[in-house]
């Protein structure tokens, strides 16, 4: 926000202070994106790194931060460049734990195995651009996103490591589509992900929340969690019912069958059943 840097790090920290909870509570943050003024000069030195970090710290008045980000990853830096720097991190008690956003699955399978031959801690968790849909949608308002393909999928299948991608839920897509055409937003076929795949798709999620009765919006989310590998979405709620709703997702598995037909529908080249 103009004049004020971290300001949801500040809200947050202001009400975990407030509250006296911090040990319910696991607090996750990002550093390492291009400022918003110059967005394609990367922020990947070690200096700016810990800037970020030691910057979150303070603003979440904090002693640790128990999963740190890397918001953006920098192919002009080698991999070790990050390992050993965060792996520092850790050592110092700053971070608990870090995981890696809008990296390949190629940038990510050099980091761990760089991790494991010497000896450090490597990536917890990979954070993509994931729903279903996505690999049809059209292409978002913003720069260096990485899209969860076939490829990250083998990798996280080989590797278990667990997935938080964001935009799980299709920016509401699926559920706005469940809508009567007169209920739905004036602006709907505008929507990125109003695509035909995602129509097609879309007609199966409808069939299959009305049989499992339940909403579109949780079969989006059982597609994510119906993986051979831990997947934990990122979910936007803006009332309690969409809590209630993505919270109604967590016990759901769709079966293979169910999970091919999604794939096939919606064109995302990942393997329909494992």
């Amino acid at each position: 926000m103009p004049g004020e840097f971290r300001r949801s790090e500040r809200i947050l920290g202001d009400w975990l202070h407030s509250r006296g909870h911090r040990d319910q509570i696991v607090v996750a943050t990002k550093g390492a994106h291009p400022l918003i003024e110059s967005l394609d000069a990367p922020r990947s030195s070690a200096a700016e790194i810990r800037d970020d970090i030691e910057g979150s710290l303070r603003t979440l008045r904090l002693e640790a931060v128990d999963l740190y980000w890397l918001h953006r990853d920098d192919i002009d830096r080698p991999v070790g460049h990050f390992i050993d720097l965060l792996n520092v991190f850790l050592a110092e008690g700053k971070i608990r734990a870090f995981g890696a956003s809008n990296w390949t699955p190629a940038r990510l399978r050099a980091a761990q195995d760089y991790a494991r031959t010497t000896g450090q801690h490597g990536f917890s968790v990979n954070q993509p651009l994931w729903s279903l849909g996505c690999q049809q949608a059209r292409p978002p308002p913003f720069s260096g996103y990485v899209i969860f393909d076939a490829a990250m999928y083998r990798f996280h299948r080989e590797t278990g490591l667990a997935v938080v991608p964001y935009t799980s839920q299709a920016n509401g897509f699926f559920s706005k589509l469940a809508l009567p055409p007169e209920k739905r937003p004036a602006n709907f076929e505008a929507h990125e992900f109003h695509t035909p795949p995602n129509l097609t798709a879309g007609k199966i999620v409808i069939e299959l929340a009305r049989a499992k009765g339940v909403t579109p919006g949780t079969i989006v989310l059982a597609y994510l969690w119906s993986r051979p590998f831990p997947v934990v979405p990122i979910v936007g709620a803006r009332t309690i019912a969409q809590l209630e709703d993505s919270a109604a997702a967590v016990g759901l598995r769709l079966t293979s069958s169910e999970l091919e037909a999604l794939e096939t529908a919606s064109q995302s080249g990942l393997p329909g059943a494992d």
